[in-house]
């Protein structure tokens, strides 16, 4: 059973989770005018603005009430972005008349609140970087949709062919802040619901349209990040590092940027430099929980591993609450497995299964604790768990099997063959020392 300690430090990754499945219907609509120079897919993309934005005005009182009942303890900032996060669009009827020289768009939608996730995003949401950046998209709109009004009236008002081009360029380049905004606020949502795939897709519309845009950077590259941590794919922490650099040179200086460089650091392996790094984030705002987590994960590193101080990281992290939570005692639970304190690994981990109950390697470490402590039947049902939700993972195979061994189950043998056929080195030594003692 020794073998079951190498898995320790591997086990830090949030999955999503199931919720309820209450669905509120929402019917609203919206108007957009288009004047002279801009263009009608963007025009229509305003009159959808402001139908999803009366919309959104109904599903916060849904939410509100919905996140009071269920004790969720959330701002009204924290609201709104639980709201749009968990509000699904169909466009039921569009028109477009003719208004002077202009066209009116004008569409009707049917808005879904969906509440199937929405216990897993009202943790979500607490991260403070995403609030601030849904309020900053809600400036902008407000702030664009003034900035277009005076340039129409400029347009109009143009003597020449050269100051009306010069007008319509203004116009071009607003439209197109309008839509990275909006392709960036679809990308939050989606980053709300945990959904990394879809949320790099619109960040990415969002920063073809403007290439300087810090915060879809930042986003992309935590989103990249995780993949990266899901996958153990290199390719997706190097992308991830490039969308951090270009968050450095961008906003130097800022809170943002200060986590980027940590972020490159601990790529690269500079892991004093990261703690550097880190050590300022804490010292400007020490309520930052995700400070703490990335500084106490530096911590379980073979290079600067120090358990006691890994600890008290994850254990700050949890005191502070919010989205980190999860991954806090995920990265405690497998530090204390590490340390061979397996009760408590096992309740850290008993403590993620509650929070995020689809979290494969959550019952994955528990299971490798019971094993410790001799307790193979709960063991084998956590990692029949951990398979049903992730059967791709080769150490859920090896260590099932090697639970088997130990009590002497011929379905050790599958086990062993499954992992090693997924690649799974320990699985195929231990495959072929099982069949040789037969």
């Amino acid at each position: 059973m020794k073998k079951l300690i190498t898995l320790a430090i591997a086990l830090c990754l949030l999955m999503p989770v199931a919720g309820f499945a209450e669905v509120k219907e929402i019917i609203s609509e919206g108007n957009y005018n288009m004047g002279d120079g801009e263009t009608p897919s963007v025009a229509e993309s305003r009159a959808l603005l402001d139908a999803k934005r009366i919309a959104l005005e109904q599903a916060g009182t849904y939410v509100e009430s919905y996140s009071k009942v269920r004790n969720f303890q959330l701002t009204e900032d924290e609201v709104k972005v639980l709201a749009s996060g968990t509000i699904e669009v169909t466009i039921l009827e569009k028109k477009r008349t003719i208004v002077g020289d202009g066209f009116h768009f004008w569409v009707k939608i049917k808005a879904l609140v969906n509440a199937d996730k929405m216990t897993e995003m009202a943790r979500n949401v607490k991260e403070k970087s995403i609030v601030e950046d849904y309020k900053k998209i809600q400036r902008e709109y407000a702030q664009n949709q003034k900035e277009m009004e005076i340039l129409k009236k400029q347009l109009a008002a143009a003597k020449g062919e050269a100051d009306r081009k010069q007008v319509e360029l203004r116009i071009s380049d607003e439209e197109k802040r309008f839509q990275a905004n909006q392709w960036f606020e679809k990308g939050l949502q989606h980053t709300v619901g945990r959904e990394e795939e879809l949320a790099i897709d619109e960040y990415t519309r969002a920063i073809a349209l403007n290439p300087d845009y810090v915060e879809a950077y930042n986003h992309r590259g935590i989103a990249y990040y995780n993949r990266g941590l899901g996958t153990n794919d290199r390719a997706h922490f190097e992308r991830a590092v490039a969308d951090f650099r270009k968050v450095v040179a961008l906003n130097p200086g800022s809170q943002t940027a200060i986590f980027a460089q940590a972020a490159i650091y601990l790529f690269e392996e500079k892991f004093d430099q990261a703690i550097a790094e880190l050590d300022k984030a804490i010292a400007a705002n020490p309520n930052e929980a995700v400070a703490y987590v990335g500084r106490g994960f530096i911590f379980t590193r073979e290079k600067k591993k120090d358990p006691a101080r890994a600890i008290e990281d994850f254990s700050r992290a949890i005191a502070l609450g919010g989205p980190w939570t999860a991954m806090a005692h995920m990265n405690r639970g497998s530090v204390l497995l590490d340390t061979k304190k397996y009760a408590e690994a096992a309740a850290d981990f008993s403590r993620v299964i509650e929070l995020t109950p689809r979290n494969a390697k959550a019952y994955l470490g528990r299971g490798v604790c019971q094993a410790f402590q001799g307790q193979y039947g709960k063991a084998l049902e956590d990692l029949n768990r951990s398979i049903e939700l992730d059967a791709k993972s080769a150490d859920a195979y090896n260590i099932r099997g090697l639970i088997y061994a130990e009590i002497k189950n011929p379905r050790a043998i599958a086990d062993f063959q499954k992992a090693c056929d997924m690649g799974h080195v320990q699985g195929c030594s231990n495959w072929q020392r099982i069949l040789k003692s037969r």
